[in-house]
């Protein structure tokens, strides 16, 4: 099961020296045309995805692809155009250093094959530590893993930095980005005006500049606004769909956000977005626990909200769940798949190794040229075997490296040892294994073992590794056993132990080359320079790197005698003749090179091998040069031909570990079992023993290597399919590097795992030595649960395309059973708007798939491959995926193009599903399994049974063996047994109830007579009422108990906390007695003077009043005379004793909604710890019971198989009675933990509502709390307020409680937890029902506000309204 990883791979870090840039030169690209340098200015954009070489002349700028940057070189790795020397630009900067210590060399381009696409750019700087700097930098920048596997959001990232620094315009005010230069990118400079007006569209609805003359800013066009202009042109609906799906989920939760604008956007809770992880990795009771993706779920929301403020920290909105699909962290692949990830310790037999042949050879096989820079690229790319032929030059007695007996160009060996030796670990310190083809005479083979120590040096395995010797019976090193170490694949003698002369003239001189090993000096580097300058001017044409002038320029002329060297070297050129004269055994009798047994006229014949998938047919070459070589090589003369040289003394030290020899046959490999010999195979010959000794091939290959190298007829360099070899576990696959075919594509994208080191562990079933693997079986595989795996093909994003993506097909390799065949699953797209195409927009949960495998043999084995072309076949992209590193769920697919890396945004958006594949004939069967039944329902059935004598599940299992009657019974237990299936079970009881074999009766067609045959039976009873009646997860009452609030309150700990609650409240209530009890006192005194005077000066107008009057106008008259004279000392008296009083509620009121929160805050604690015991706990069952499925599975195979081979004696019916037992019980487990897995989802579902459950009644709770403390202490200000009034006018005062009398004081409860401002989202109506304010006599807005009716507040706005209002100021109000 996959799950949510965060890799180890990092972005570029770019440095503040190449950001910035610095001053070149650049040199033109053709070297045979001299001219002047350019002057530019280098530098790397912030993500490190560019190159920028600005001209500081016209001020154009060329962005290189740094991924696409295959090597990069300086000093004395360099070689200078021509006229490089001469001309007078090159003296600036630091003067006394050599010319080539300045100079920068950058291979680059879509391929890696050195031809007219391979482009060569040379840079000069002005001292030798800059070149030095970006010369290091840039080649790290450009092989670092990251880079090379970028996800949709990375490659979106790209195009950005391309669009911000690469479409920059000096030429204006200040730098800004031309609209049509936008355009013209965007539709890869091709006119089109329905593209063209769609994103003018997208620009102004971004309030972008979006006419075609105008410019933008590049500060203005961030990436946040570049993701939103890539939404705009993609319309990525299918997205839309997949969020509106996951947001109705929780309708009832509060998910909607203000954006800016004021429009309420939806976003998913970080829960949702859990349930979505979860789902997405089909993590059903997984390794990980739900803590585990809680915290991821909240990792995620805060990563990719980060751009938005709004919904940083609440959710993703439909923008932040675009940028997850489409990150890294949700990679089709697991991410920790691309670093070093495999055990690297195990025998070099256990590893696939990529291979390459003829690495020499760029072109066709016989009219082509060979080249030493193809050793480099071959290496660069992680090859860790390549090929050299090796013949004697027809000039001199140097070794040179050409295809025998044809037309093609040689290159000196020397030269190509120096490439290999510089590119051998630049990006894997994994051994490299040169496998050499020798056709060179004695004197000039030890010639050749004085160079490869002289220039390998310590990196040369010379001898054997003290803790692996060469011995029978004993495995090879492992790659971790051979880091940074060269091997050398030759014939090999050795010395007969029965052949010993007495004659000291006769004996052969064995001279050890361990002595001769030492570092290569510089000295000795120049030697072996001008050695290769010598042999490369005497060949008919000069390589392609020209090393003689490199050299030349940088040393000088320097004479090397090589009669003089093999002289004074320790071996002797006439010690070992040609034919071997001494008795000296050679293990390798194959004369022949590899090429020769399927180029000679005795192999035309050969038949069309069943296994050939996906095979190019060989092209018919009619030119007359190549005739007249295919004639030479099918009739090779006495003087020239392609035998192989025999192996000399010189040669034969240096092999070690891989030993060739003649293939015989698999009996012999086995008996001799010598690990470290090795033997080659044309793909011919391979797939011949393939189809007659599979097995016997794959045990071979468990042991020792094997090399797979092109049938020779394949002359324009075609590759076969790799997959055809890699089933038998091959280990040397060798394809034609310099053809870049479906073939090769699938090699580099399996060789891209594991860090790229160019070796990856073979599946397991491919390893074990006990093991019955047949790779062209039909059956599962031995301890291996096979797969069913549907895909949906959504949509496709082609941002930078200016061709349709009309098809996508999807094969898969793997075992020969598991291949699919060519286009035979194709799909086309529905609708194509320019920028995203549209094949399948079927909902996911209607079940149609586009693609159905439905049984994946070996999944380890197997891969996907997405290719995606035009009408016409044109490539556009593709992606190579092994199905072991699949991620199930919602996924982009980041195309790639031939050489395996992702340089374009294109992407293909899929839906994936991988489940546990169960046979047909097995599936009614595996479905009673994990499907229990009641018991009454049982035992009606087996009534039946009995009455219409129809044949029991068992028997009707056994029909694949024909029609056969069972003779055995159901005993008494077995009834009892599945009339009480929901007890648990003994361990003796569920031993007894395994399925057994029975002795059957089966007529044989055409004979009368019965034959017993011993077949294996599941007896479905037992499964259903043990195995999964019996499961935990059917008490669900114990395992999903509600809490109650109630009973938890109740206890101590949380009784106590409400005592304090209360305690604290009454001590702060008490700190305001004092100070109230005197405020009272003082207004009370204020007011006894005023009525006093107010009395005496009203009293002389009262006596003249007769008693009428009086009565009929006391009430008004009193009312306002008092309104009239009432002092100010009354009113400032009031006013500070409704602000005491206020202070005294509001602190109250806060310091309890203080301590209430917390009381809360540890009471939903204490039920979160509560629900997550219960789910823990079910996990923790879960992973008990699904333990004991897998072992009672294994004794019943063990069980069976045991009863299967007493009752039987034929070998074949016991294999097949094994692997049906073993087939049905690996199924009928897989299933079983399916349904556990079920139950247990059931149950945890039951146990999340109870705990939503039980968290909505606690927050109810805690929000009536928080309404009565509210509504208590209002209606308490509001009393205190009747009173003082009462008190200033006097008994005939009869306002309401909320009376609406502007009196003016500005004491109010304010602004709180739970009484405060108004929140944005719910303004209230401030009518003078709900609010007294203070008067003030500048108009001014009243600094205090006060709720006067609460009762009426909650009755306009509701309970719901009123609480989230609550809440907000709450929140943002604490004290």
């Amino acid at each position: 099961m996959a799950g949510y990883h965060v890799s180890s791979l990092k972005p570029n870090a770019v440095s503040a020296n190449l950001r910035a840039g610095t001053f070149a030169l650049k040199w033109t690209e053709d070297t045979n045309k001299s001219g002047s340098p350019i002057a530019v200015h280098l530098s790397v954009d912030p993500k490190g995805f560019y190159l920028i070489c600005l001209n500081k002349i016209t001020k154009d700028s060329e962005c290189f692809d740094i991924t696409l940057i295959h090597d990069t070189r300086t000093g004395a790795e360099v070689s200078l155009p021509r006229g490089a020397i001469e001309n007078d630009q090159m003296n600036i900067g630091i003067k006394d250093v050599p010319l080539s210590s300045k100079w920068l060399t950058i291979y680059y381009g879509n391929t890696f094959v050195p031809d007219r696409d391979l482009r060569v750019i040379h840079f000069f700087f002005p001292s030798a530590a800059i070149a030095r700097e970006w010369t290091d930098k840039l080649f790290q920048y450009g092989h670092n893993p990251l880079l090379r596997n970028l996800s949709s959001l990375d490659c979106l990232e790209k195009i950005h930095s391309r669009i911000v620094f690469g479409l920059v315009d000096d030429r204006f005010d200040k730098k800004a980005i031309s609209v049509r230069n936008l355009i013209h990118f965007l539709c890869k400079y091709k006119s089109d005006s329905n593209k063209e007006a769609k994103i003018l569209k997208a620009l102004e609805l971004l309030e972008l500049p979006c006419r075609t003359e105008s410019v933008i800013d590049p500060d203005q066009f961030t990436f946040n606004k570049f993701i939103r202009f890539y939404m705009q042109l993609m319309e990525r609906h299918e997205i839309d769909k997949i969020f509106d799906a996951t947001f109705e989920i929780d309708r009832n939760k509060s998910i909607l956000a203000i954006a800016p604008g004021g429009k309420h956007r939806r976003y998913l809770s970080w829960e949702k977005v859990k349930d979505f992880i979860v789902k997405q990795n089909d993590a059903r009771g997984g390794a990980f626990g739900m803590d585990y993706y809680d915290q991821k779920a909240k990792d995620l929301v805060k990563k990719y909200t980060q751009h938005d403020e709004h919904f940083m920290q609440k959710g993703m909105n439909d923008e932040s769940f675009l940028r997850y699909l489409l990150s890294f962290d949700n990679l089709i692949v697991d991410p920790a798949k691309y670093d070093l990830c495999m055990d690297m310790d195990k025998p070099l037999a256990h590893y696939f190794i990529a291979s390459s042949h003829n690495t020499y050879l760029i072109g066709s096989q016989l009219t082509g040229r060979a080249s030493a820079e193809i050793y480099r690229q071959a290496l660069l790319t992680g090859c860790r075997c390549i090929e050299l032929d090796v013949v004697d030059s027809e000039k001199n007695d140097e070794p040179e490296i050409k295809h025998k007996n044809t037309p093609v160009r040689p290159v000196p060996f020397i030269q190509v040892i120096l490439a290999i030796r510089e590119s051998a670990f630049k990006v894997s310190p994994y051994p490299v294994i040169l496998s050499l083809e020798n056709h060179c005479s004695s004197r000039v083979q030890t010639k050749m073992a004085q160079y490869l120590v002289d220039v390998f040096g310590e990196y040369l395995i010379t001898k054997p590794l003290e803790s692996h010797p060469i011995e029978d019976n004993r495995p090879l090193p492992s790659p971790n056993d051979f880091k940074y170490k060269i091997l050398i694949k030759n014939k090999k003698i050795h010395q007969s132990t029965t052949s010993k002369s007495t004659n000291p003239s006769e004996q052969v001189t064995v001279q050890k080359l361990d002595s001769t090993i030492t570092n290569v000096s510089d000295q000795n580097i120049g030697l072996y320079a001008t050695a290769a300058a010598a042999a490369a001017a005497t060949s008919t044409q000069s390589c392609s790197t020209n090393l003689s002038n490199a050299t030349g320029s940088r040393r000088g002329t320097i004479e090397y005698d090589f009669r003089h060297s093999s002289q004074s070297t320790e071996f002797d050129p006439h010690s070992i003749t040609d034919n071997n004269p001494n008795g000296s055994l050679i293990d390798d009798d194959d004369s022949f090179s590899d090429d020769d047994d399927t180029m000679s006229p005795t192999n035309n014949g050969l038949k069309t091998n069943d296994l050939n998938m996906n095979s190019n047919p060989t092209e018919n070459l009619q030119s007359d040069q190549t005739k007249v070589a295919i004639n030479n090589l099918s009739n090779p003369t006495s003087t020239n031909t392609k035998t192989e040289s025999k192996a000399t003394q010189a040669m034969s030290g240096l092999v070690h570990y891989v030993v060739p020899v003649r293939f015989f046959n698999f009996a012999r490999s086995e008996e001799r079992n010598r690990s470290y010999e090795i033997s080659s195979f044309s793909e011919d010959k391979a797939q011949n023993l393939i189809r007659e000794y599979a097995r016997e091939f794959v045990a071979y290959n468990q042991r020792q290597l094997s090399r797979i190298y092109p049938r020779g007829t394949r002359f324009d360099s075609s590759n076969y399919n790799p997959y055809l070899f890699w089933p038998v576990g091959c280990q040397m696959v060798a394809l034609n590097y310099q053809t870049l075919d479906t073939s090769m594509q699938i090699n580099l994208g399996l060789f891209s795992f594991n860090g790229g080191c160019g070796y990856v562990e073979k599946p397991a079933s491919l390893c074990q030595s006990t093991g019955s693997f047949d790779p062209k079986g039909r059956f599962s595989v031995e301890n291996v649960v096979g797969y069913q795996i549907d895909i949906k093909v959504i949509s496709g994003q082609f941002l930078c395309q200016d061709r349709e993506p009309t098809y996508v097909d999807i094969e898969m390799y793997g075992l020969y059973a598991d291949a699919s065949k060519r286009n035979e699953y194709r799909l086309r797209a529905k609708r194509w708007n320019g920028f995203q195409a549209a094949y399948d927009d079927t909902e996911v949960e209607v079940g149609e798939f586009s693609i159905r495998f439905s049984k994946v043999i070996l999944p380890e084995m197997a891969a996907l491959r997405f290719a995606v072309s035009e009408e016409d076949g044109t490539f556009i992209g593709q992606s190579f995926i092994p199905v072991a590193h699949l991620r199930p769920g919602y996924r982009h697919i980041a195309l790639r193009n031939q050489m395996n890396i992702p340089v374009q945004s294109s992407s293909l958006f899929i839906y994936i599903r991988k489940d546990v594949h169960v046979d047909a004939e097995n599936k009614e069967l595996i479905d009673q399994l994990v499907s229990p039944k009641t018991a009454p329902t049982v035992v009606k059935e087996q009534q039946q049974a009995k009455q219409t004598k129809t044949k029991l599940l068992s028997e009707q299992r056994s029909q694949s063996f024909g029609d056969l009657n069972t003779t055995r019974k159901i005993s008494d237990d077995e009834k009892k047994s599945s009339t009480h299936h929901s007890d648990f079970p003994s361990d003796a009881a569920i031993r007894n109830h395994y399925p057994s074999t029975t002795e059957i009766n089966s007529p044989i067609l055409g004979y009368n007579k019965k034959q017993y045959q011993s077949t294996p039976i599941v007896d479905a009873n037992w499964y259903r009422n043990q195995l999964i009646a019996s499961s935990q997860f059917h008490d669900e009452e114990r395992l999903c108990k509600e809490m109650s609030l109630f009973n938890v309150e109740e206890t101590k700990p949380f009784k106590r906390k409400r005592e304090t609650i209360e305690v604290k409240t009454r001590r702060f209530s008490l700190d305001y007695a004092k100070k109230i009890q005197d405020e009272e006192d003082r207004f009370k005194k204020c007011l006894y003077l005023q009525c006093n005077a107010m009395h005496t000066l009203l009293k002389k107008p009262i006596n003249h009043w007769n008693s009428s009057q009086l009565t009929t106008t006391n009430s008004c008259t009193s009312s306002l005379v008092h309104q009239r004279f009432i002092s100010d000392e009354v009113k400032q008296g009031e006013t500070r004793l409704l602000d005491l009083y206020s202070s005294k509620f509001h602190s109250q009121n806060e310091i309890e909604y203080r301590l209430s929160k917390e009381y809360y805050n540890e009471l939903e604690k204490y039920v979160n710890d509560y629900y997550t015991k219960q789910l823990n706990q079910i996990n923790n069952i879960l992973k008990h019971e699904q333990e004991k499925v897998k072992e009672d599975v294994r004794i019943q195979m063990r069980t069976e198989t045991k009863r299967a081979m007493t009752t039987e004696t034929d070998r074949e019916k016991i294999a097949n009675l094994k692997e049906k037992i073993r087939q049905l019980n690996i199924e009928a487990g897989a299933l079983a933990v399916r349904k556990l897995q079920e139950m247990h989802e059931k149950v945890e579902k039951k146990i999340r509502t109870n705990l939503q459950k039980t968290l909505h009644k606690l927050h109810e709770k805690k929000d009536f709390e928080t309404k009565n403390r509210f509504t208590f202490y209002s209606n308490q200000l509001n009393d205190v307020k009747f009173r003082l009034q009462r008190d200033i006018y006097g008994a005939e005062y009869h306002g309401a409680r909320d009376d609406s009398v502007t009196i003016s004081y500005r004491s109010t409860i304010t602004t709180s937890a739970s009484l405060s401002a108004i929140s944005d989202h719910h303004q209230m109506p401030a009518t003078s029902s709900d609010f007294i304010t203070a008067s003030s006599p500048s108009n001014q807005l009243p600094r205090r506000q006060t709720i006067n009716n609460p009762n009426a507040m909650i009755s306009q706005l509701g309970h719901d309204e009123f609480m989230h209002y609550l809440n907000q100021t709450t929140e943002s109000t604490q004290l």
